[in-house]
């Protein structure tokens, strides 16, 4: 067993959270949802991105979805319609589960735990909360399977359901939303700000707000009305509770999550594009506006120019004279400056002559300098003013198809200005990716990437890491191949987890590898820190990837 240490950098991500999935939608998409599937079958379940699973359910000879998704951004479940699934780059989960019937879903009691069970015994446990949601494969209450970090909890017992507190009465010195919370903890806390200002709770005495609180509760509980808020929000209260204008009403709640988590998504992925997008235009206006204040000060070119041409003539001047080997620098009277005294400085191996060629030299690298700046600045200048037009046009963009197009028409141009290009990729990308042959080759950037690349990667990936030092983690995507790769991407591989260490400057360098399914991350290690087991090692010298 081998424990890798971590390489830590600093790193800082700000996230918006979309909360879908509240207790009281979940009772409604329970029903919902359990009407959808009960008696049907389970076909089969993929993962087409990144934290989302789609399982394929089969009734009545219509196949439909359940959608989960288990970013802690938009955590959600929903039933949706049937789509082909991709046949490609996508990876299978829950074989065990392949036709088997369903029969029954069960919400906990005041917990956002969901159940789905089948006729053998299994059931699904949804877990939709914390930072960390995900599903569980449930049989003689033990997990034996789950969709994100397997190896770390088979063998464990379900979760249990726990259930907050209520209270029957508030603290009168608490704020407004900590006294409906203490009356309600299944209140959907995102809402609660625009509720306590538009009903001013606020200025409530404390009973008020406990009855205030319990009516908005009931309300939840027997009056939905299922909506998406302009605020990307989902909302059961009706305008009469929170008048709010909707995006989107519907007549269930599993139509009204669908939409809120797909606009969600649009949002998200415009978002993250848009940002890409426009940090590459930022960088670029940023540098064009520091290379036109060089270019504008290209004059200092011409007078360094003009002072070496002078140093030149001085010394010919004295081209007759010797001086001593070694000689730093030569005082000469400036018939330039009324025989004024000048100094110049000397290279020490250069005889005068040589030294005045040398400042000749000079003299003509910077008038070139200066007059290639010239030429420059009408161009530097105009791609300024193109990119803050581009930058003017882009912020005002707030569709992602309409992004698209404006990338689109605007292609020719981005790529003239470097967006695009593999440098540009790779620095976006969380890991570093290199094709050898059909297997792609994944590498960590820095510690948080590599617990991301390591949690990303399929059980039956191929990971590897250099031996005793510091370094990235890399891992070879296997696309749920159970065999090992060729020998010679591996070895490749290799040598690019020996480049990307501390092993880098040796010779050559011993790295480990083994399944993903073998690699574990000790609860409470620090970032980058994993348990390796069942590990090979090969000897390969460190090799830098081509692009």
């Amino acid at each position: 067993m081998s424990f890798v240490k971590p390489c830590v950098f600093n790193n800082f991500e700000e996230r918006l959270h979309k909360r879908m999935n509240n207790f009281y939608t979940l009772i409604y998409l329970n029903r919902e949802i359990k009407e959808k599937i009960n008696g049907g079958f389970f076909r089969f379940a993929i993962s087409p991105h990144k934290d989302v699973l789609h399982i394929y359910v089969e009734k009545d000879g219509d196949t439909s979805r359940l959608i989960f998704s288990a970013n802690s951004r938009e955590t959600v479940l929903f039933h949706d319609y049937y789509r082909p699934p991709k046949k490609r780059n996508v990876i299978d989960f829950f074989s065990m589960l392949e036709d088997k019937k369903i029969t029954g879903m069960k919400l906990a009691d005041k917990d956002r735990l969901v159940d789905i069970h089948f006729e053998n015994g299994d059931y699904l446990q949804f877990k939709l909360f914390s930072g960390h949601p995900n599903v569980f494969v449930v049989r003689d209450d033990e997990i034996i399977d789950a969709f994100k970090n397997p190896e770390d909890v088979k063998g464990e017992p379900p979760i249990e359901p726990h259930a907050p507190t209520f209270k029957d009465e508030v603290s009168p010195r608490r704020n407004a939303k900590n006294q409906m919370t203490e009356i309600n903890p299944l209140l959907p806390r995102n809402l609660l700000p625009y509720i306590i200002e538009e009903h001013k709770v606020a200025e409530m005495a404390p009973e008020n707000v406990k009855t205030f609180t319990n009516e908005l509760s009931q309300a939840l509980k027997e009056d939905p009305h299922p909506r998406v808020l302009k605020t990307g929000d989902f909302c059961l209260w009706s305008k009469q509770w929170l008048n709010i204008s909707s995006e989107k009403e519907c007549d269930t709640v599993n139509d009204c999550v669908a939409f809120a988590y797909k606009n969600a998504v649009h949002l998200r992925r415009l978002h993250n594009k848009k940002e890409d997008v426009t940090e590459f235009l930022e960088r670029s206006k940023a540098q064009k506006e520091s290379l036109v204040k060089q270019l504008e000060q290209a004059d200092k070119s011409l007078k360094r120019s003009e002072k070496y041409e002078k140093y030149g003539h001085l010394l010919m001047a004295h081209a007759h004279e010797k001086i001593n080997e070694g000689t730093a620098e030569l005082t000469l009277d400036d018939f330039y400056e009324d025989n004024d005294p000048i100094t110049i400085p000397l290279k020490e191996k250069k005889d005068i002559a040589e030294n005045a060629e040398y400042y000749y030299e000079k003299a003509k690298d910077a008038k070139k300098s200066y007059q290639n700046a010239l030429k420059r600045l009408p161009k530097v200048r105009e791609d300024l003013e193109q990119v803050t037009q581009l930058l003017k046009e882009i912020d005002k963009i707030d569709r992602l198809y309409d992004l698209n197009d404006w990338i689109k028409k605007h292609k020719k141009t981005l790529k003239e200005f470097g967006y695009g290009g593999d440098d540009e990729k790779q620095a976006k990308s969380p890991f570093r990716k290199y094709q050898e042959g059909k297997f792609e080759i994944w590498i960590g950037k820095n510690a948080k990437s590599n617990d991301q690349l390591t949690s990303h990667a399929h059980k039956e990936d191929i990971w590897l890491h250099a031996r005793g030092v510091g370094g990235s983690h890399v891992v070879i995507r296997m696309g749920n191949r159970k065999e090992y790769p060729p020998k010679q991407v591996i070895l490749k591989a290799a040598s690019y987890a020996a480049y990307f260490s501390k092993a880098r400057g040796m010779k050559s360098a011993p790295v480990m590898y083994t399944k993903r399914k073998y690699v574990r991350k000790p609860k409470g290690a620090a970032p980058g820190a994993v348990v390796v087991e069942r590990e090979q090692v090969q000897m390969v010298p460190p090799t830098k990837p081509k692009k």
